[in-house]
């Protein structure tokens, strides 16, 4: 995954596209929480692994959209 650019400049982004991400994130962080309530059923060590993977990708991803989220402001026509 690229890097977010770490420029000062705030992103202008309209408000649907801003509810669009929020929703993004709600959805990213409720499966993720829904996957990790999962791990203690698995029975393989090795399936508990990958599926703790990705927990932590699904996490990560709404953490950097938190991110980026949080340096924009809403476009004004």
């Amino acid at each position: 995954m690229a890097p977010v650019s770490l420029s000062s400049e705030p992103i202008h982004i309209s408000a649907r596209f801003r509810l669009t991400l929020e929703s993004a994130i709600l959805q990213l962080e409720a499966v993720a929480a829904r996957d990790e309530r999962v791990l203690p059923l698995l029975s393989d060590a090795d399936h508990r692994r990958r599926h703790q993977l990705l927990v932590d990708a699904q996490l990560e991803r709404a953490y950097r959209l938190r991110e980026l989220l949080a340096r924009t402001i809403l476009y004004r026509v």
